[in-house]
């Protein structure tokens, strides 16, 4: 697969040439959309020494994997949330306003948004983080 696509659109635009949308792109569409949505804590890198390891805001894309097909992609991203607003429900919102913002913004068809949820925090730990992504966006 390539890292980029080109999009098809109407034959007459295509006279101007063509439009293209790098992995990169719907990765940051991804990432920013999802930490948009209520119960999302943040998005992850992955695990390192045992915990989720959450991506400050300009490495967010990092942590978004994207594949993609003539026209078409798939997007795995993996989350923290909330304990107090219910996992299920923000995953599924997850799933629907990167599907929509991705299909708006670049013309790809969305096959599907996949959501790993890989850690839950507390409201006192969510505290904690908002205090240490402080101390390393002053260094």
């Amino acid at each position: 697969m390539s890292d980029k696509q080109v999009i098809k659109g109407n034959p007459l635009e295509q006279e101007l040439g063509e439009v293209t949308v790098s992995k990169e792109v719907v990765a940051v569409i991804a990432a920013l959309e999802t930490v948009k949505i209520r119960g999302v804590v943040g998005i992850t890198s992955g695990y390192r020494g045992g915990s989720p390891n959450i991506l400050l805001r300009k490495d967010l894309a990092k942590g978004v994997e994207v594949w993609m097909k003539p026209g078409e992609a798939a997007i795995t991203i993996p989350i923290i949330t909330a304990y107090e607003v219910g996992i299920f429900k923000v995953a599924e919102e997850v799933q629907r306003r990167v599907k929509d913002a991705i299909c708006s913004m670049t013309g790809l068809k969305v096959l599907k948004v996949d959501v790993n949820v890989q850690g839950v925090r507390f409201k006192e730990e969510k505290k904690k983080i908002k205090k240490e992504t402080k101390k390393e966006i002053k260094k």
